[in-house]
């Protein structure tokens, strides 16, 4: 993704929020079209504050590239009146979901905690949040030139659990965090946000670190290229008995006790 900066600087296609403007049809109403959703969802979107999307991202739908694409939603980048970029979240028709309500009340939760994009406005089928430019963390990891310092490492290792044990805390489990692959995002100045809170629930008991630490430490293709990085594997054992003790009492001495395992 580009970062807010290079979208502003950037002379990328837009289109303003209208009913018979270009592409908008194939992306409001998702995957089929309806009139009715149709002109309610862009009525939904002009209440919000929204005048414009910004076309470009990695994902493609037709002829038409958007921030990206889910199994609820797809996210476009977008334009307030004031030229603000924000992310403008759409449900699709077809979403296992009838509306993005319950999703907005769990983000807001995480927003509560400091987790998060902040979400800026919320309807039935619509969510606006705070636009956050990077790359995915298995894309950085992948890609990044300084990916091989590990101070920068456990920079960004550091502020995802951190992010997490802030979740927990709140009582919120994220509910896809061992797959971290699309979940947290890193920024070009490498800060770490985790985004996608429609799996999340106020009911599981939370288990945002532990399932975090698993895919940045233990198992998967990230942890591999960390454990290359910052040679974990004498850790591991160690890492686990914390992980076990955190577990059972999610603590800030037993969370801590995980932190300056990667300090050693």
């Amino acid at each position: 993704m580009l970062s807010t900066r290079s979208l502003q600087q950037n002379d990328l296609l837009q289109t303003s929020i209208n009913a018979d403007s270009p592409h908008l049809v194939d992306v409001i109403s998702y995957p089929r079209f309806d009139n009715n959703e149709y002109l309610e969802r862009l009525n939904e979107i002009r209440s919000l504050g929204v005048r414009n999307v910004v076309w470009g991202g990695r994902t493609v739908l037709g002829k038409i590239a958007i921030a990206g694409k889910g199994c609820v939603s797809l996210v476009l980048r977008a334009k307030f009146q004031d030229q603000t970029i924000c992310a403008l979240k759409i449900r699709r028709l077809d979403a296992n979901r009838c509306s993005m309500e319950r999703e907005a009340e769990l983000h807001k939760i995480a927003n509560s905690a400091g987790v998060g994009p902040k979400i800026f406005g919320n309807s039935k089928n619509i969510i606006i949040m705070e636009f956050i430019g990077g790359l995915s963390v298995i894309d950085w990891i992948k890609r990044d030139e300084n990916v091989s310092d590990s101070r920068i490492v456990l920079k960004i290792i550091f502020e995802i659990l951190e992010q997490c044990y802030l979740l927990d805390r709140a009582h919120l489990d994220h509910g896809q965090l061992s797959y971290l692959d699309h979940h947290v995002i890193v920024s070009g100045s490498y800060e770490a946000t985790i985004v996608d809170f429609e799996s999340s629930s106020t009911q599981r008991r939370t288990s945002n670190v532990t399932c975090a630490a698993q895919s940045l430490l233990l198992n998967g293709f990230i942890s591999k290229r960390i454990d290359d990085i910052l040679s974990l594997q004498n850790k591991k054992e160690r890492l686990i008995y914390a992980l076990k003790l955190y577990k059972s009492c999610q603590t800030r001495t037993n969370f801590d006790k995980i932190l300056n395992l990667l300090l050693e």
